[in-house]
């Protein structure tokens, strides 16, 4: 079965003359079988069209040898091998900087040695995780539908081969093929998300019905469908209904009568999209809001969407547009401050503030050298947050089981009174304490490393 698919996705990339292929392989058993296969299905070709690559990202003790073991494997078989070394790990988002320099490094190889075609090992288990994942960080369907199987990249394409088969096929085939392979200690481990639903979550749906990761990979597909046509449409009407002057976009809402609420709903999803605040991510509570206030009576309102921009009605028209303000006014620090996703301020002359998607980070020039307090927020925490001076009675969680009083905290630190008063209490809506800056994050409120995708909360401040 994993022969035959293979060569059934190989054979789709027609429009590639004479192929060369570049195989992702990390050693583990995913990535082995996929080698294996294309050994077996290139069996007769002393010439191998394909080549392996490998990255050591020297994040567990057993990197080296994985890496060496790689290496001679493809020595013995004739097999290209390319391989690179991780040397300089960022101190937060490493999982989403060891993705991206391993990215970096294929499509480098592609290019420079005429690789037209990733492959990387990705599964049927793998595209139902990933999906369950997104619905229970974000809920958006913008963002729910799964990885595709072919995607352009760099100069060429990355294909994901084994996409529609299952964990089970692959272990069947490497079971029966004698596949060699290192298994990585942490999968085994619930700390991360993704294990926690590869464990526990995934299993279950099976046992309800074993289609379920091939339903996953149909809904996958229709959602990607579903959003081609949603994008189409929403070119068509920003086009024809959207009036673009300087640091405005302006709406007449005459000209959208004839537009379904479901269509409205889309419209202005396109047009908020292309705000700084939304960074091409629906938020759905201020689009609901925007909707609810357009059903609303009033003539006149307005709704501020976070980072730079603002959206307004005046009877018969609806202005997207940026705030009047800098956005790098200094605020006062008596003043009870909302950061939303995608906004930074000031708070003095010497300290700055920002509130940030990992893979949308967005820093002032003259600020980058500045010293940093920063720290990776998970997708599910919160998606605005209170700054404000620290207030009789805050606590804030240091451990699993130590909650601590803020003014204990300072005294037990020996904090001078001075320093007590320029530090900021950065809280959740609900009042819980994220932060205590620039000193502690609350343990609550930490990521997991191995997150790709998740907030960062940045405090850049010059001394």
């Amino acid at each position: 079965m994993v022969i035959e698919t293979l060569r059934q996705q190989l054979a789709s990339c027609t429009s590639i003359p004479r192929p060369r292929y570049l195989l992702a392989v990390s050693t583990g058993v995913d990535s082995m079988v996929l080698l294996t296969a294309m050994e077996k299905l290139f069996a007769d070709q002393k010439d191998k069209p394909f080549a392996v690559a490998h990255v050591n990202h020297q994040l567990r003790t057993a990197s080296k040898e994985e890496a060496a073991f790689l290496s001679t494997y493809c020595a013995t078989r004739g097999i290209v091998y390319v391989e690179r070394t991780w040397e300089k790990r960022p101190a937060v988002g490493v999982e989403a900087a060891a993705r991206a320099f391993r990215y970096d490094f294929f499509k480098e190889i592609m290019a420079h040695d005429h690789y037209p075609i990733l492959l990387t090992a990705h599964h049927g288990d793998d595209q139902a995780e990933t999906m369950v994942m997104k619905m229970v960080r974000d809920g958006s369907l913008h963002n729910a539908f799964g990885m595709r199987q072919t995607q352009h990249f760099g100069q060429g394409i990355l294909l994901r081969p084994l996409l529609k088969l299952s964990k089970e096929d692959l272990h069947i085939f490497a079971a029966a093929n004698q596949v060699p392979h290192f298994e990585d200690e942490t999968n085994q481990q619930d700390l991360y998300l993704r294990n926690r639903i590869r464990h526990h979550i995934i299993p279950t749906l099976k046992k309800e019905n074993a289609q379920t990761i091939p339903h996953f990979q149909q809904l996958s597909e229709e959602m990607i469908y579903g959003q081609e046509l949603i994008a189409d449409l929403q070119k068509e009407w920003l086009s024809r209904y959207v009036e673009r002057r300087e640091n405005q976009q302006i709406v007449w809402l005459e000209q959208l009568s004839d537009l379904s609420k479901a269509a409205r709903y889309w419209f202005f999803s396109g047009l908020l999209q292309q705000t700084n605040s939304q960074q091409g991510a629906l938020n759905h509570k201020q689009l609901q809001q925007v909707l609810d206030a357009l059903d609303a009576p009033q003539g006149q309102w307005q709704i501020d969407m976070g980072g730079l921009w603002q959206i307004r009605r005046s009877y018969d028209v609806v202005i997207l547009e940026q705030k009047s303000v800098p956005s790098e006014t200094v605020v006062s620090s008596k003043q009870e401050m909302r950061v939303g996703i995608g906004s930074s301020l000031f708070l003095s002359e010497n300290e700055w503030i920002g509130f940030f998607r990992s893979d949308h980070i967005e820093i002032p020039k003259k600020i980058t050298n500045w010293s940093e307090f920063s720290q990776d927020l998970p997708l599910n925490y919160s998606s605005e947050l209170i700054l404000r001076k620290r207030k009789p009675g805050d606590r804030i969680q240091l451990q699993a089981n130590l909650r601590k009083k803020i003014s204990r905290y300072f005294i037990d630190g020996k904090v001078p009174n001075e320093q007590r008063e320029k530090s900021w209490v950065v809280t959740t809506p609900g009042q819980e304490v994220v932060a205590l800056i620039p000193y502690v994050f609350s343990y609550l409120s930490i990521a997991a490393e191995t997150d790709k995708i998740h907030y960062i909360l940045l405090y850049k401040y010059q001394e």
